[in-house]
Protein backbone atom coordinates (compact mmCIF):
# COMPACT_ATOMS: atom_id res chain seq x y z
CA UNK A 1 0.00 0.00 0.00
CA UNK A 2 1.34 3.36 -1.10
CA UNK A 3 1.23 5.72 2.31
CA UNK A 4 2.51 8.74 0.96
CA UNK A 5 -0.38 9.78 -2.11
CA UNK A 6 -3.36 9.42 0.74
CA UNK A 7 -5.35 11.62 2.46
CA UNK A 8 -2.73 13.08 5.67
CA UNK A 9 -4.63 14.85 7.75
CA UNK A 10 -6.33 14.87 11.08
CA UNK A 11 -9.86 13.41 11.50
CA UNK A 12 -12.56 16.64 12.39
CA UNK A 13 -16.14 17.58 12.18
CA UNK A 14 -16.66 20.74 10.64
CA UNK A 15 -19.64 22.88 10.91
CA UNK A 16 -21.68 24.21 8.30
CA UNK A 17 -21.73 27.49 9.13
CA UNK A 18 -25.63 27.52 9.65
CA UNK A 19 -27.06 28.92 12.49
CA UNK A 20 -29.10 26.84 14.75
CA UNK A 21 -28.25 23.72 12.77
CA UNK A 22 -26.61 20.25 14.14
CA UNK A 23 -25.99 19.68 10.68
CA UNK A 24 -22.07 19.16 10.27
CA UNK A 25 -19.49 18.18 7.33
CA UNK A 26 -17.47 14.85 8.32
CA UNK A 27 -14.03 15.40 7.17
CA UNK A 28 -12.07 12.17 7.31
CA UNK A 29 -7.96 13.19 7.00
CA UNK A 30 -6.64 10.28 8.45
CA UNK A 31 -4.76 8.41 5.17
CA UNK A 32 -6.69 5.52 3.38
CA UNK A 33 -3.81 3.34 4.86
CA UNK A 34 -4.52 4.13 8.34
CA UNK A 35 -8.29 2.64 7.89
CA UNK A 36 -6.90 -0.31 6.30
CA UNK A 37 -4.57 -0.45 9.63
CA UNK A 38 -7.51 -0.79 11.78
CA UNK A 39 -9.76 -3.14 9.58
CA UNK A 40 -6.59 -5.49 9.95
CA UNK A 41 -5.69 -4.90 13.35
CA UNK A 42 -9.30 -5.30 14.77
CA UNK A 43 -9.73 -8.68 13.14
CA UNK A 44 -12.12 -6.69 10.57
CA UNK A 45 -10.93 -9.08 7.55
CA UNK A 46 -10.94 -12.35 9.46
CA UNK A 47 -14.84 -12.23 8.25
CA UNK A 48 -14.97 -9.67 5.57
CA UNK A 49 -13.19 -8.99 2.41
CA UNK A 50 -11.84 -6.51 0.51
CA UNK A 51 -12.18 -7.10 -3.37
CA UNK A 52 -11.76 -10.42 -2.61
CA UNK A 53 -8.14 -9.84 -1.50
CA UNK A 54 -8.70 -10.83 2.45
CA UNK A 55 -9.02 -14.52 3.76
CA UNK A 56 -12.62 -13.55 4.94
CA UNK A 57 -15.57 -15.14 3.71
CA UNK A 58 -18.30 -15.20 6.31
CA UNK A 59 -19.54 -11.57 6.11
CA UNK A 60 -19.73 -9.59 2.84
CA UNK A 61 -17.13 -8.02 0.53
CA UNK A 62 -17.38 -4.73 2.00
CA UNK A 63 -16.32 -2.82 -1.53
CA UNK A 64 -19.81 -4.13 -2.56
CA UNK A 65 -21.04 -1.44 0.14
CA UNK A 66 -23.58 -1.41 2.77
CA UNK A 67 -25.96 1.66 1.31
CA UNK A 68 -24.98 3.44 4.30
CA UNK A 69 -25.53 7.25 3.96
CA UNK A 70 -23.79 8.68 6.86
CA UNK A 71 -21.91 7.83 10.06
CA UNK A 72 -25.28 7.27 11.93
CA UNK A 73 -26.64 4.81 9.03
CA UNK A 74 -23.42 2.91 9.62
CA UNK A 75 -23.78 2.54 13.07
CA UNK A 76 -27.39 1.31 12.49
CA UNK A 77 -26.22 -1.46 10.32
CA UNK A 78 -23.30 -2.39 13.11
CA UNK A 79 -25.77 -2.34 15.85
CA UNK A 80 -28.19 -4.56 13.58
CA UNK A 81 -26.03 -6.95 12.70
CA UNK A 82 -24.12 -7.21 16.11
CA UNK A 83 -25.52 -10.63 17.09
CA UNK A 84 -25.03 -12.18 14.28
CA UNK A 85 -21.30 -11.24 14.14
CA UNK A 86 -20.68 -12.10 17.84
CA UNK A 87 -22.18 -15.34 17.64
CA UNK A 88 -19.90 -15.66 14.36
CA UNK A 89 -17.10 -14.99 16.10
CA UNK A 90 -17.59 -16.89 18.98
CA UNK A 91 -17.85 -19.58 16.78
CA UNK A 92 -14.31 -18.75 15.02
CA UNK A 93 -12.67 -17.94 18.32
CA UNK A 94 -12.53 -14.66 17.55
CA UNK A 95 -11.81 -12.09 19.75
CA UNK A 96 -14.58 -8.79 19.25
CA UNK A 97 -12.38 -5.69 19.61
CA UNK A 98 -13.79 -2.54 21.15
CA UNK A 99 -13.21 0.58 18.74
CA UNK A 100 -12.08 3.84 19.69
CA UNK A 101 -14.04 7.22 18.54
CA UNK A 102 -10.35 7.63 16.29
CA UNK A 103 -10.70 4.16 15.30
CA UNK A 104 -14.07 4.50 14.39
CA UNK A 105 -13.46 7.50 11.99
CA UNK A 106 -10.65 5.81 10.43
CA UNK A 107 -12.86 2.69 9.85
CA UNK A 108 -15.97 4.69 8.32
CA UNK A 109 -13.41 6.68 6.49
CA UNK A 110 -12.10 3.43 4.81
CA UNK A 111 -15.30 1.32 4.15
CA UNK A 112 -16.72 4.76 2.39
CA UNK A 113 -13.47 5.56 0.38
CA UNK A 114 -13.76 1.64 -0.94
CA UNK A 115 -17.03 2.38 -3.04
CA UNK A 116 -15.78 6.08 -3.90
CA UNK A 117 -13.16 5.91 -6.46
CA UNK A 118 -12.89 4.02 -10.10
CA UNK A 119 -15.32 1.01 -9.92
CA UNK A 120 -14.51 -2.30 -12.25
CA UNK A 121 -15.28 -1.38 -16.05
CA UNK A 122 -16.17 -3.59 -18.70
CA UNK A 123 -12.87 -3.10 -21.60
CA UNK A 124 -15.74 -4.61 -24.56
CA UNK A 125 -18.10 -1.63 -23.44
CA UNK A 126 -15.68 1.12 -23.13
CA UNK A 127 -14.46 0.91 -26.95
CA UNK A 128 -18.11 0.98 -27.87
CA UNK A 129 -18.53 4.31 -25.89
CA UNK A 130 -15.49 5.43 -26.99
CA UNK A 131 -16.94 5.39 -30.88
CA UNK A 132 -20.62 6.28 -29.44
CA UNK A 133 -19.70 9.55 -27.27
CA UNK A 134 -17.32 10.77 -30.34
CA UNK A 135 -14.27 10.75 -28.59
CA UNK A 136 -12.63 8.82 -31.83
CA UNK A 137 -13.69 11.52 -33.39
CA UNK A 138 -10.58 13.43 -32.17
CA UNK A 139 -8.36 11.21 -29.78
CA UNK A 140 -6.34 7.80 -31.56
CA UNK A 141 -6.36 4.52 -29.01
CA UNK A 142 -5.31 1.40 -30.20
CA UNK A 143 -4.30 2.92 -33.70
CA UNK A 144 -8.30 3.73 -34.33
CA UNK A 145 -9.43 7.15 -34.54
CA UNK A 146 -8.62 10.99 -35.32
CA UNK A 147 -5.74 12.83 -34.37
CA UNK A 148 -7.31 16.11 -33.26
CA UNK A 149 -6.39 15.45 -29.51
CA UNK A 150 -3.46 13.80 -28.19
CA UNK A 151 -3.12 10.08 -28.77
CA UNK A 152 -4.46 8.27 -25.32
CA UNK A 153 -2.42 5.34 -26.29
CA UNK A 154 0.28 7.76 -24.58
CA UNK A 155 -1.80 8.60 -21.40
CA UNK A 156 -2.34 4.96 -20.35
CA UNK A 157 -0.78 4.65 -17.23
CA UNK A 158 -2.61 8.10 -15.80
CA UNK A 159 -5.93 6.80 -17.22
CA UNK A 160 -8.15 7.32 -14.06
CA UNK A 161 -11.08 9.26 -12.70
CA UNK A 162 -8.95 12.04 -11.01
CA UNK A 163 -6.62 12.21 -14.24
CA UNK A 164 -9.83 12.55 -16.31
CA UNK A 165 -11.39 15.12 -14.36
CA UNK A 166 -8.26 17.17 -14.15
CA UNK A 167 -7.47 16.80 -17.77
CA UNK A 168 -11.15 17.59 -18.75
CA UNK A 169 -11.70 20.42 -16.61
CA UNK A 170 -8.09 22.57 -17.53
CA UNK A 171 -8.50 21.76 -21.37
CA UNK A 172 -12.49 21.75 -21.07
CA UNK A 173 -13.23 25.48 -22.50
CA UNK A 174 -10.23 25.01 -25.15
CA UNK A 175 -12.09 21.45 -26.14
CA UNK A 176 -15.72 23.25 -26.57
CA UNK A 177 -14.31 25.71 -28.52
CA UNK A 178 -12.93 22.61 -31.00
CA UNK A 179 -15.73 20.87 -30.74
CA UNK A 180 -18.00 23.63 -32.25
CA UNK A 181 -15.52 24.22 -34.95
CA UNK A 182 -15.44 20.58 -35.96
CA UNK A 183 -19.43 20.29 -35.64
CA UNK A 184 -19.37 17.66 -33.45
CA UNK A 185 -22.00 17.57 -31.16
CA UNK A 186 -20.91 17.29 -27.24
CA UNK A 187 -22.08 14.03 -25.64
CA UNK A 188 -23.49 13.24 -22.08
CA UNK A 189 -21.64 10.85 -19.67
CA UNK A 190 -24.14 9.25 -17.96
CA UNK A 191 -24.18 6.47 -15.44
CA UNK A 192 -21.07 4.39 -15.69
CA UNK A 193 -19.73 5.61 -19.03
CA UNK A 194 -16.73 6.93 -17.26
CA UNK A 195 -15.67 3.52 -15.58
CA UNK A 196 -16.00 1.52 -18.77
CA UNK A 197 -13.93 4.41 -20.74
CA UNK A 198 -11.46 4.49 -18.20
CA UNK A 199 -11.01 0.25 -18.84
CA UNK A 200 -10.58 0.90 -22.47
CA UNK A 201 -8.06 3.58 -21.66
CA UNK A 202 -6.43 0.95 -19.72
CA UNK A 203 -7.11 -1.99 -22.17
CA UNK A 204 -7.48 -3.84 -18.50
CA UNK A 205 -10.47 -6.17 -17.52
CA UNK A 206 -12.83 -5.25 -14.27
CA UNK A 207 -10.17 -7.58 -12.04
CA UNK A 208 -7.77 -5.10 -12.12
CA UNK A 209 -8.79 -2.78 -9.38
CA UNK A 210 -6.74 -2.63 -6.31
CA UNK A 211 -6.28 -1.23 -3.01
CA UNK A 212 -3.15 0.39 -4.26
CA UNK A 213 -5.06 2.28 -7.00
CA UNK A 214 -7.51 3.11 -4.19
CA UNK A 215 -4.88 4.67 -2.14
CA UNK A 216 -3.50 6.45 -5.01
CA UNK A 217 -6.66 8.36 -6.03
CA UNK A 218 -8.10 9.26 -1.77
CA UNK A 219 -7.93 12.62 -1.60
CA UNK A 220 -7.83 15.17 1.72
CA UNK A 221 -11.37 16.11 2.22
CA UNK A 222 -10.11 18.68 4.43
CA UNK A 223 -7.80 20.25 1.98
CA UNK A 224 -10.45 19.95 -0.46
CA UNK A 225 -11.94 22.44 1.30
CA UNK A 226 -9.51 25.33 1.06
CA UNK A 227 -9.14 24.03 -2.54
CA UNK A 228 -13.02 24.88 -3.09
CA UNK A 229 -12.40 28.48 -1.17
CA UNK A 230 -9.43 28.76 -2.94
CA UNK A 231 -10.33 28.31 -6.73
CA UNK A 232 -13.68 30.59 -6.06
CA UNK A 233 -15.89 27.75 -6.52
CA UNK A 234 -18.33 29.30 -3.19
CA UNK A 235 -18.16 32.14 -5.75
CA UNK A 236 -21.04 30.31 -7.55
CA UNK A 237 -21.55 27.59 -4.78
CA UNK A 238 -22.83 27.11 -1.31
CA UNK A 239 -21.95 24.40 0.70
CA UNK A 240 -24.83 23.50 3.56
CA UNK A 241 -25.97 27.43 2.76
CA UNK A 242 -22.63 29.35 3.21
CA UNK A 243 -21.62 30.23 -0.03
CA UNK A 244 -22.95 31.94 -3.53
CA UNK A 245 -26.85 30.94 -4.87
CA UNK A 246 -25.74 31.22 -8.89
CA UNK A 247 -25.13 26.89 -8.99
CA UNK A 248 -26.72 24.68 -6.49
CA UNK A 249 -25.86 24.14 -3.08
CA UNK A 250 -23.38 21.17 -2.58
CA UNK A 251 -23.86 20.79 0.70
CA UNK A 252 -26.94 19.43 0.35
CA UNK A 253 -27.84 15.71 1.21
CA UNK A 254 -27.91 13.54 -2.05
CA UNK A 255 -27.95 9.65 -3.21
CA UNK A 256 -24.13 9.16 -2.73
CA UNK A 257 -22.13 10.28 -5.82
CA UNK A 258 -18.99 8.03 -7.02
CA UNK A 259 -15.92 9.37 -8.48
CA UNK A 260 -16.82 8.70 -11.79
CA UNK A 261 -20.30 10.24 -11.46
CA UNK A 262 -18.67 13.26 -10.35
CA UNK A 263 -16.27 13.89 -13.28
CA UNK A 264 -18.78 13.08 -15.56
CA UNK A 265 -21.18 15.81 -14.10
CA UNK A 266 -18.41 17.82 -14.24
CA UNK A 267 -18.11 17.10 -17.91
CA UNK A 268 -21.36 17.75 -19.11
CA UNK A 269 -22.24 20.85 -17.04
CA UNK A 270 -18.95 22.62 -17.86
CA UNK A 271 -20.06 24.80 -20.45
CA UNK A 272 -23.14 26.10 -18.57
CA UNK A 273 -20.46 26.88 -15.81
CA UNK A 274 -17.74 28.43 -18.04
CA UNK A 275 -20.40 30.41 -19.67
CA UNK A 276 -21.45 31.85 -16.37
CA UNK A 277 -18.19 32.51 -14.88
CA UNK A 278 -17.16 34.32 -17.85
CA UNK A 279 -21.03 36.53 -17.78
CA UNK A 280 -19.39 36.47 -14.32
CA UNK A 281 -15.72 38.16 -15.39
CA UNK A 282 -14.22 34.82 -13.31
CA UNK A 283 -11.56 33.07 -14.86
CA UNK A 284 -11.86 29.28 -14.79
CA UNK A 285 -9.19 27.90 -12.32
CA UNK A 286 -6.81 25.84 -13.05
CA UNK A 287 -6.55 22.57 -11.51
CA UNK A 288 -3.39 20.38 -9.99
CA UNK A 289 -3.98 16.63 -10.26
CA UNK A 290 -3.46 16.68 -6.27
CA UNK A 291 -6.21 19.79 -5.77
CA UNK A 292 -8.83 17.91 -8.12
CA UNK A 293 -8.53 14.90 -6.39
CA UNK A 294 -8.58 16.57 -2.39
CA UNK A 295 -11.55 18.86 -3.99
CA UNK A 296 -13.21 16.06 -4.94
CA UNK A 297 -12.72 13.92 -1.79
CA UNK A 298 -14.19 17.03 -0.42
CA UNK A 299 -17.33 17.17 -2.00
CA UNK A 300 -18.05 13.00 -2.24
CA UNK A 301 -17.72 13.54 1.95
CA UNK A 302 -20.03 16.30 2.66
CA UNK A 303 -22.21 13.27 1.38
CA UNK A 304 -21.99 11.52 5.00
CA UNK A 305 -22.77 15.08 6.50
CA UNK A 306 -25.55 14.23 9.30
CA UNK A 307 -28.40 16.35 8.57
CA UNK A 308 -31.10 17.14 11.83
CA UNK A 309 -32.68 14.34 12.94
CA UNK A 310 -36.25 14.27 14.25
CA UNK A 311 -36.58 14.17 17.76
CA UNK A 312 -40.54 13.31 17.84
CA UNK A 313 -39.62 10.53 16.53
CA UNK A 314 -37.07 9.56 18.59
CA UNK A 315 -38.71 10.05 21.38
CA UNK A 316 -40.93 7.05 20.08
CA UNK A 317 -37.73 5.28 19.05
CA UNK A 318 -36.84 5.40 22.48
CA UNK A 319 -39.83 3.66 23.77
CA UNK A 320 -40.71 1.15 21.16
CA UNK A 321 -37.00 -0.34 20.43
CA UNK A 322 -36.69 -0.89 24.16
CA UNK A 323 -33.92 1.34 24.75
CA UNK A 324 -36.44 2.82 27.81
CA UNK A 325 -36.23 -1.01 29.37
CA UNK A 326 -32.74 -0.38 30.90
CA UNK A 327 -32.29 3.75 30.46
CA UNK A 328 -33.75 6.89 30.78
CA UNK A 329 -33.51 9.09 28.89
CA UNK A 330 -33.33 12.15 31.07
CA UNK A 331 -31.04 12.58 34.22
CA UNK A 332 -32.23 12.23 37.67
CA UNK A 333 -34.70 9.08 36.41
CA UNK A 334 -34.15 6.21 38.08
CA UNK A 335 -33.31 2.70 35.14
CA UNK A 336 -30.86 0.30 35.59
CA UNK A 337 -28.93 1.23 33.21
CA UNK A 338 -27.14 5.18 32.96
CA UNK A 339 -29.76 8.49 31.47
CA UNK A 340 -28.67 8.87 28.18
CA UNK A 341 -30.32 12.66 27.84
CA UNK A 342 -26.27 13.50 28.32
CA UNK A 343 -24.32 10.77 26.89
CA UNK A 344 -21.17 11.76 25.32
CA UNK A 345 -22.23 9.53 22.35
CA UNK A 346 -24.93 12.02 21.31
CA UNK A 347 -21.94 14.60 20.87
CA UNK A 348 -20.95 13.19 17.22
CA UNK A 349 -21.62 10.59 15.01
CA UNK A 350 -18.46 9.00 15.26
CA UNK A 351 -19.07 9.51 19.11
CA UNK A 352 -22.22 7.56 19.10
CA UNK A 353 -21.30 4.67 16.67
CA UNK A 354 -18.34 4.21 18.82
CA UNK A 355 -20.28 3.94 22.13
CA UNK A 356 -22.94 1.82 20.06
CA UNK A 357 -20.59 -1.27 18.61
CA UNK A 358 -18.68 -1.08 22.40
CA UNK A 359 -22.24 -0.93 24.04
CA UNK A 360 -23.54 -4.25 21.93
CA UNK A 361 -21.84 -6.89 24.42
CA UNK A 362 -23.90 -5.44 27.32
CA UNK A 363 -27.09 -4.72 26.10
CA UNK A 364 -26.93 -8.29 24.16
CA UNK A 365 -26.63 -9.88 27.16
CA UNK A 366 -29.56 -7.43 29.15
CA UNK A 367 -31.53 -8.51 26.40
CA UNK A 368 -30.94 -11.94 26.91
CA UNK A 369 -31.65 -11.64 30.61
CA UNK A 370 -35.04 -10.34 29.99
CA UNK A 371 -36.05 -12.44 26.59
CA UNK A 372 -36.22 -9.20 24.87
CA UNK A 373 -35.74 -9.63 21.53
CA UNK A 374 -32.89 -7.50 19.84
CA UNK A 375 -33.97 -4.25 18.12
CA UNK A 376 -32.85 -3.18 14.58
CA UNK A 377 -32.38 0.28 13.49
CA UNK A 378 -33.43 1.17 9.60
CA UNK A 379 -32.59 4.05 7.54
CA UNK A 380 -32.36 7.42 9.77
CA UNK A 381 -33.47 5.78 13.12
CA UNK A 382 -30.30 6.58 14.80
CA UNK A 383 -30.13 9.97 13.78
CA UNK A 384 -34.15 10.60 14.88
CA UNK A 385 -33.29 8.96 18.46
CA UNK A 386 -29.79 10.76 19.09
CA UNK A 387 -31.85 14.29 18.14
CA UNK A 388 -34.37 13.18 20.83
CA UNK A 389 -31.48 12.68 23.42
CA UNK A 390 -30.02 15.85 22.40
CA UNK A 391 -33.07 17.68 23.01
CA UNK A 392 -33.34 19.47 26.31
CA UNK A 393 -34.08 17.33 29.11
CA UNK A 394 -34.33 14.23 26.28
CA UNK A 395 -37.84 14.75 25.99
CA UNK A 396 -38.27 15.96 22.31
Amino acid sequence: MVAGVAAQVALVLVGTGQAGSQETQWLPGQSFVDGERVFTEKGCGQCHSVLGTEKGGMGPDLRAGGGWGDVMQLAGSLWNHAPVMARMSREQGIERSALSVDEMGKLAAYVFQLNFVDQPGDVDRGRVLFEQRSCARCHQLGGRGGTVGPRLDELKPYATSIFLAQALWNHGPRMATKMTELGVERPALQGDDLDHLLAFMRGEAASSTSLDRIAAQSGSPRAGKTVFARKGCLRCHAIGGTGGDVGPDLGIRRPQWRLAEMVAALWNHGPAMWSKMQALEIPVPQLADREMADLLAYLFFIQFANADGDAAKGAAIFRDKSCAVCHAAASGTASPGPALAQFVGTRSPLDWASAMWNHAPTAMEKLRERGSSWPRFEDDEMRDLAAFLRAPGGEG
